[in-house]
């Protein structure tokens, strides 16, 4: 600040002499009138650029706040009336290049105040504010030291990704050894589903991302979303290994499922079924996870818990239903698949399984609703396309039948294109 400061008067009163020497030709009461003007707004400034460094040396946030408000009032008020007098045609040459060297230093202390602004709201935790400040000051000078970290940093807390995302990119880019900033950008990126790009900057910086169990967890999460499971079981085999509290050892619990390493996963949800029976969430998990597992009988006690835990949880009523299906109990599961869609009219799975029963009990039309529900809500189930055409030919519609039967043939062939991705089979889901 106090070099900036000092800068800035340098070339106000550089600026000031270049104008004398341009006047010569002009009436000397003008010339003198102009210096005296440009001397006196350059000394208003520097007493606050001066008092700016006390509030910032003094470490105290409201005198930093206070005194970045009046520097950066004044600053843009002598902006304002500078960028006029450049834009007058009438202005010479000479004077519109001084005019122009004193434009950009202005941009240099209002970047720098709206900086010092910003950085004293976030250290009272006012991150809001902060980043608003932060914002401004990029706009009039994004060179400013440290601004682009602090202005990352600031969106970060305030959950803007977007923007984090975009900031700290930069900061990075010129920084690579800056740590903190990449953890905050794969965050960033993890948040905003860009896993390619959040599992490389996690990789980037494996021993800091690893010191935490949940940026560990988004680490191995956006391997698994990058089809690099190995790599996301290794990583939830270490986490798995250390002292978790509860919900954090359920991320962990879920990385085993999203990598479909099911057999590694009921073990890890068994062990906190153990010792928080009533935690919210993990019956459901464990019941999910056994239904993959071709268990619908055991899955069956694990959800029925989990309904006692919170009662209306579709999914949990959901996957229920579809575990009494399969264990031939469809009493319960249509009236579990009902409750569902009052619930949740927009639940194409709901949709699907209620057709496909009542399809089986010759109820034709009702299901033939139920299926086409589920066919807009879910257009690329191939399952759902194939008992929709078994309903349309039960009732004549024979074209709308072969439409509906190629839509299927159409999306069987192209998951077997990627079936390597899946080692090499179609796993069953609800």
């Amino acid at each position: 600040m106090v070099s900036i400061a000092r800068f800035s008067l340098l070339l106000l009163l550089l600026a000031g002499a270049a104008s004398k020497v341009h006047s010569q030709s002009s009436p000397r009461a003008s010339s003198k009138q102009s210096a005296t003007v440009a001397d006196s707004a350059a000394q208003k400034l520097q007493d606050l650029q001066n008092k700016q460094q006390e509030a910032t040396s003094s470490g105290d946030p409201l005198a930093v706040t206070a005194s970045s408000e009046a520097l950066t009032s004044l600053a843009l008020k002598q902006f304002k009336d500078v960028s006029s007098r450049i834009n007058r045609p009438s202005v010479p040459t000479v004077e519109k290049q001084r005019l122009k060297v004193r434009e950009h230093q202005l941009r240099q202390i209002l970047g720098s105040g709206y900086n010092d602004w910003g950085t004293a709201e976030a250290h009272e935790q006012q991150y809001s504010e902060a980043l608003k400040h932060f914002q401004e000051a990029e706009r009039w000078d994004a060179s400013a030291p440290g601004l682009m970290r602090n202005l990352g940093v600031a969106a970060f807390q305030q959950e803007a990704y977007t923007e984090s995302a975009r900031v700290l990119a930069s900061v990075v880019s010129t920084t690579p050894t800056d740590e903190r900033s990449r953890l905050m950008l794969a965050m960033s990126l993890f948040s905003l589903e860009r896993f390619p790009e959040a599992a490389t900057n996690f990789g980037a910086i494996n021993d800091l991302t690893m010191q935490d169990a949940r940026t560990a967890y988004a680490w191995a999460y956006s391997l698994v979303r990058t089809n690099q499971p190995q790599q996301a079981n290794a990583i939830a085999d270490i986490l798995a290994t250390r002292d978790m509290s509860p919900d954090v050892h359920l991320l962990v619990c879920k990385l085993y499922t999203a990598s479909e390493n099911y057999e590694h996963a009921i073990p890890c949800f068994r062990a906190i079924v153990s010792a928080n029976p009533e935690m919210p969430g993990v019956h459901y998990e464990l019941g999910a996870t056994l239904i993959r597992l071709d268990r619908p009988g055991d899955a069956i006690p694990e959800l029925r818990e989990e309904l006692k835990i919170n009662l209306h949880d579709i999914d949990a009523q959901y996957n229920l239903a579809y575990a009494l299906l399969e264990t031939s109990q469809k009493e319960e599961a249509l009236s579990l698949l009902r409750s569902v869609l009052m619930l949740n009219p927009n639940y194409p799975q709901a949709h699907y399984q209620l057709g496909k029963v009542l399809l089986e009990e010759g109820k034709t039309e009702e299901a033939t609703g139920h299926l086409e529900a589920a066919a807009t809500l879910d257009p690329d189930d191939a399952f759902v396309h194939y008992q929709l055409q078994v309903a349309y030919r039960r009732v004549g519609r024979t074209k709308d039948a072969d439409k509906e039967l190629q839509r299927y043939k159409d999306i069987k062939a192209s998951k077997r294109e990627n079936m390597a991705l899946h080692d090499g089979h179609e796993t069953k889901t609800p």
